[in-house]
């Protein structure tokens, strides 16, 4: 399921070779595959929105029975640097133009919380315009961490709750409704990362007509969805990269050593093997003697499995089976 941007994103290029991107027109005539039409709302922070492409493209190209139109567009660019202000400008799909058509799908990223109340933050306000915009004019929405909670916030009235410590790392989930069109081909027990400082109270979701389709005990909801599927909830991130636990870590290290943070932040869960979680105890050690930045090498997790994208790569399989049958 080779996937095509409109306009083309440069971001992408190294996923050429991989048969996952196309990058021309005449590609595109010359493939005899099913079309579908995805949105994609960028709201990530400077240092994240080129890989978050790249990480959602992953999740779409994985099914030769489609090709993947995507069309990226983003919103309150005021706080960007000139430098992605430009790449927005050249390789993105204005908001005005964007929503002159409709789409089988719309997929919004999350985005960097910086207050506990969404409502005040730059995003809040173009988001849900852009999501109800989506509810008339796409078969379904999904909704990524931060944005399933401003969706949980804007259409149920749910309000999120800041648990007693960050949910990180890789978790085992429980699948909940077993039939579900958006779970087939998955079993108890998939791994899944979450990385997230809030929660939702499951008696109120369980309330609406929303359905939890996996979760786990301590790490909670990682996907929900509507009964039709026209809304779709990931809490988790079935498309962090083999390194976006590591990147988090390291710029959670930065923060504590910067000042920015009071406290030095605790390892993911389940993602680092004992000897490099060793290898980090001595380094925690060295920072909280001699506070000085760091970086953290790939190579720290060269012997990590990334089985989590296999368990993705199915939900988002049959998410677009779901659309092509809308």
């Amino acid at each position: 399921m080779p996937v095509i941007s409109h306009p083309n994103l440069p971001s992408l290029e190294r996923l050429k070779s991989s048969g996952l991107v196309l990058s021309d027109e005449l590609s595109v005539h010359k493939s005899n595959r099913k079309n579908l039409h995805i949105g994609l709302l960028n709201l990530m922070p400077d240092a994240a929105f080129q890989a978050t492409e790249r990480q959602f493209v992953s999740m779409l190209a994985n099914n030769e029975e489609y090709l993947i139109h995507l069309y990226p567009t983003s919103v309150s660019t005021e706080n960007r640097s000139d430098k992605l202000k430009a790449y927005i400008n050249d390789h993105y799909n204005e908001i005005g133009e964007f929503q002159n058509r409709k789409y089988d799908g719309l997929i919004i990223s999350g985005a960097n919380p910086s207050q506990q109340d969404m409502t005040k933050e730059r995003f809040w306000k173009p988001l849900i315009e852009v999501f109800e915009w989506a509810e008339s004019n796409t078969s379904s929405i999904l909704c990524s961490c931060l944005a399933t909670h401003a969706i949980m916030k804007a259409k149920y009235g749910i309000e999120r709750q800041l648990r007693d410590e960050k949910a990180w790392g890789i978790f085992k989930h429980q699948l909940g409704e077993q039939n579900h069109p958006l779970t087939q081909g998955l079993e108890d027990g998939f791994d899944g990362p979450h990385s997230h400082y809030y929660d939702f109270p499951i008696e109120e979701i369980e309330s609406t007509d929303l359905q939890i389709l996996a979760s786990n005990d301590y790490a909670g909801i990682y996907l929900a969805a509507s009964k039709g599927g026209r809304l779709v909830l990931f809490q988790g991130h079935p498309e962090y990269s083999k390194n976006s636990l590591l990147k988090e870590y390291q710029r959670e290290i930065i923060n504590f050593v910067s000042g920015k943070r009071d406290d030095y932040p605790t390892r993911p869960n389940n993602y680092f093997s004992d000897s490099t979680s060793e290898e980090l105890d001595e380094l925690k050690k060295s920072l909280l003697s001699n506070p000085r930045e760091i970086s953290l090498n790939d190579e720290m997790i060269s012997d990590i499995d990334c089985n989590w994208q296999s368990a993705g790569k199915t939900i988002y399989r049959n998410w677009l089976e779901s659309l092509a049958s809308a």
